[in-house]
């Protein structure tokens, strides 16, 4: 019917192709919105705490209104950054934070906090995402979005691919301090070296990480006609995916990085085609289950039948192991005795790179001095706490440094992001990177834990021009 359509009335030959990807687009939204608002309504019916129901509503409404724009039938990077936020400061508060308490196992659960603090928490959320909306709009209408940038594989690349993955695993292993430690458990790991990977080790795993990515991207992608013998292609790719396995695996890293290792080379075999309808369901799964599951597995090298005994199943709604905000509503009242950074803990977030050998005078990461102070006291089992980006600017200027920070996170997202992409066989593996590393990017804090996706970022853009031709 389409196909005669299109023949019979040469003057109206896309349109409806151009209806019909309204239509599919305006499903999304659809499934998008109800999601978010069914969610939210469940939350807030069974909210222990109405005041906090009322301090959520406003984020919600930012969150309901951004993911409205989201133009796409597949899952984007906006969208797991807002939901992220939507999670992080609409769901957790709802389901933990009653009558001054956060009723969950976080560092801070057996602290009282007032309304003010609790309040002024939130319009530090509020502010945050407000203004990155309006700056994301702006740009978004003032700044021309320019023509993707688009390159393939050269022919041939496998075997420098295969020998970068080789190399970036030994490399990670001799950082880690040999066979051993790579595989042992994090809480292991943390008694033998303090959990500490170093930058060598970061760096070669992002180059494993990247290498095994454009591998993934040879295996799906290349004609046969300028591969090696299949049979070469399969042994290759499963070779450095094993490597990979060996040094990601559910039993010995953290759960971020996990996702971060694994999650761009999966948007690949299918294409980046991820459905909305799976990606809600597959967060929601993974928030409630698999995290928690990852967590112990990881951490104290727990079985999975044990992991799995651990999970409460009876909860099944509620959300474990989200301190994001209680850590944000700490801050509060951690800088009512300090006076202001001045920009010291954002340039030392801008400039994280620079080692504090060279530069002694470098701010300290914030999350890092509260989580401190909470080992410290026995609240938290190590200072490696959460840290949303901005409390950050807070801390330095009040609620002007966190407009001043939210235009400059959202432009930078926006002007290097969605109007300038760079597509390697129609895929832009930037946008996989940053989806995959967003959980841990917003979680923070951003200065202990930019790192591996920067460097990740760099290698990629090296590789692509090394190995890739412009198309």
């Amino acid at each position: 019917m389409i196909a005669a359509v299109n023949t019979g009335l040469r003057g109206l030959p896309e349109r409806p192709t151009v209806l019909r990807r309204h239509r599919l687009f305006a499903s999304a939204m659809l499934m998008r919105l109800a999601f978010f608002v069914g969610y939210y309504a469940l939350n807030a019916l069974f909210a222990a705490d109405k005041f906090v129901v009322a301090l959520t509503f406003p984020s919600f409404l930012i969150c309901c209104y951004n993911v409205s724009r989201i133009a796409g039938a597949y899952t984007t990077v906006e969208d797991m950054l807002w939901l992220l936020m939507f999670v992080f400061f609409v769901i957790a508060p709802c389901q933990t934070l009653s009558f001054g308490h956060f009723e969950n196992d976080g560092p801070v659960s057996g602290f009282f906090f007032t309304n003010g603090e609790i309040a002024t928490a939130f319009v530090i959320i509020f502010l945050f995402l407000l203004t990155a909306t309006v700056t994301s709009a702006l740009v978004g209408r003032l700044v021309p979005a320019s023509q993707p940038v688009r390159y393939r594989l050269k022919d041939n690349v496998l075997p420098v691919l295969l020998v970068l993955s080789v190399v970036g695993f030994a490399v990670f292993v001799v950082g880690q301090g040999g066979f051993g430690n790579v595989l042992a458990d994090r809480y292991s790991k943390e008694l033998s070296d303090d959990g500490a990977m170093g930058t060598a080790g970061a760096s070669a795993l992002a180059l494993l990480m990247v290498a095994c990515l454009l591998i993934s991207v040879h295996a799906k992608y290349m004609p046969y006609r300028q591969k090696a013998a299949p049979a070469v292609v399969a042994v290759s790719t499963c070779v450095a995916l094993a490597l990979l396995f060996v040094a990601q695996n559910p039993y010995n890293t953290a759960r971020f990085y996990f996702l971060i290792a694994w999650l761009p080379i999966a948007l690949v075999f299918i294409s980046g085609k991820l459905g909305i309808k799976t990606f809600y369901l597959g967060v929601l799964i993974g928030l409630v289950v698999l995290m928690p599951m990852l967590n112990l597995t990881s951490r104290s090298g727990a079985s999975l039948a044990e992991a799995i005994e651990a999970v409460d199943f009876a909860g099944v709604l509620t959300i474990p192991g989200l301190d994001v905000l209680d850590m944000l509503v700490y801050e509060v009242r951690y800088l009512e005795l300090s006076d202001f950074f001045w920009g010291g803990k954002t340039l030392g977030l801008m400039l994280f790179f620079v080692p504090r050998s060279l530069w002694p005078g470098k701010e300290t990461v914030l999350a890092g001095d509260m989580g401190v102070v909470l080992a410290d006291l026995g609240t938290a089992g190590t200072p490696n706490l959460s840290g949303f980006v901005a409390g950050d600017f807070y801390a330095d200027l009040g609620m002007i440094g966190v407009v001043i920070g939210a235009v400059m996170v959202s432009f930078l997202l926006t002007f290097f992001g969605t109007k300038r992409a760079i597509l390697v066989h129609g895929l832009d593996l930037r946008a996989f990177i940053f989806m995959a590393s967003a959980p841990i990017l917003v979680r923070g804090s951003l200065g202990a834990v930019i790192g591996l996706t920067f460097v990740e970022m760099v290698i990629l853009a090296v590789l692509t021009r090394v190995l890739c031709r412009r198309s």
